[in-house]
């Protein structure tokens, strides 16, 4: 069995797009489901006044919107008792994008997810 589920989620209130790509299989008694997210956040704007000389405006302006640094992490749990492992991937930061008069700083978290369950033992208790 394989099931796949694709999620794109946008709020102009918050200045918000979430993507979600989702994915089960069944093989051989053992179900894989992973996960991949990716959320972007318009956190700042400045715009830009002359476009004529735009590395000092960019220079200028964007002292006004730091960017974050970006930060990276993994996990695993692995549960003998359930017959289950999870591995867990993360990478948070944001970046700049210049859209026609004005400079967007973008905060973004990328995920993905996967777990892995062996159906035989979980049916077994």
């Amino acid at each position: 069995m394989r099931e796949l589920l694709f999620k794109a989620l946008t709020s102009q209130q918050s200045n918000k797009r979430d993507f979600c790509v989702q994915e089960v299989v069944e093989r051989n008694g053992v179900r894989a489901k992973t996960e991949r997210r990716s959320l972007y956040f318009v956190t700042g704007k400045v715009p830009i006044e002359d476009c004529n000389d735009i590395e000092q405006v960019a220079k200028l302006k964007l002292s006004n919107l730091p960017c974050k640094k970006r930060h990276s992490y993994a996990l695993r749990v692995h549960n003998i008792q359930r017959g289950e492992d999870k591995l867990m991937c993360k990478t948070m930061g944001s970046f700049y994008a210049v859209c026609e008069n004005d400079i967007y700083r973008i905060a973004f978290m990328h995920s993905f997810k996967v777990t892995f369950e062996n159906l035989t033992s979980s049916q077994k208790e």
